[in-house]
């Protein structure tokens, strides 16, 4: 089992008790795990730019689409494929249920979650300020 897993199975489980039952909801779980991704892969974008002169987000706004939805879209992708496609969801379901350390697996899904968002906002605000060295000029 991985910290992803339990994430998807605990937050299918947390939006089943608020909002109710409806047909979507392990693809809805999926999409949590999806942004947490992405907001690594977003603050590792920005970080590159940073340690490249702080020039390519600002100047060139196509690239900066490309490379956010583009990446945003491969992970969700891979994430649906893995998570939700070929019965897997009832698998990880089971797995999950099974685990006896759920209290460890609880503290690492929340650590996980919580350094998820952090690291993105240290990195925008690290590269709004323009704290970052350049390593890289172009």
């Amino acid at each position: 089992m991985n910290v992803w897993k339990y994430t998807y199975i605990q937050f299918f489980k947390i939006r089943r008790k608020v909002i109710g039952e409806c047909g979507a909801d392990d693809f809805a779980a999926m999409l949590f795990v999806v942004l947490l991704d992405c907001l690594f892969y977003l603050g590792i974008v920005v970080l590159a730019d940073a340690f490249t002169g702080y020039h390519l987000l600002p100047e060139h706004k196509l690239l900066e689409v490309i490379l956010f939805l583009g990446g945003a879209f491969i992970i969700g992708g891979i994430r649906n494929r893995s998570m939700c496609k070929g019965g897997a969801f009832d698998r990880i379901r089971k797995e999950v249920e099974a685990e006896p350390r759920k209290m460890l697996w609880g503290i690492l899904s929340l650590l996980y979650i919580l350094s998820a968002f952090a690291f993105f906002l240290l990195s925008v605000y690290l590269w709004g300020k323009k704290m970052l060295p350049v390593f890289i000029p172009f």
